[in-house]
């Protein structure tokens, strides 16, 4: 694991807590090989996957917040 996908999974988490879901509903937090990006998968099928792309200089509380939004757009809260 390299540390961009474990701060994306701390974030993850941290983030559904504050939307007032379960961190359960992620299925796979995943960077590809040789990738600049994660993927957030859910258990729900309907639910689309997130890529996150890794911050050219933006501090983690601006990732926090961008992870946040799409959490909150993929679920309609």
């Amino acid at each position: 694991m390299t540390q961009f996908e474990d701060r994306i999974r701390r974030m993850a988490r941290e983030a559904m807590a504050e939307i007032g879901r379960d961190e359960s509903e992620i299925s796979d937090i995943v960077e590809p090989p040789g990738a600049d990006y994660c993927v957030i998968s859910f258990n729900d099928p309907d639910i689309k996957p997130i890529e996150v792309s890794k911050p050219l200089g933006a501090g983690e509380s601006q990732e926090q917040d961008e992870l946040r939004r799409a959490l909150q757009y993929r679920f309609g809260t």
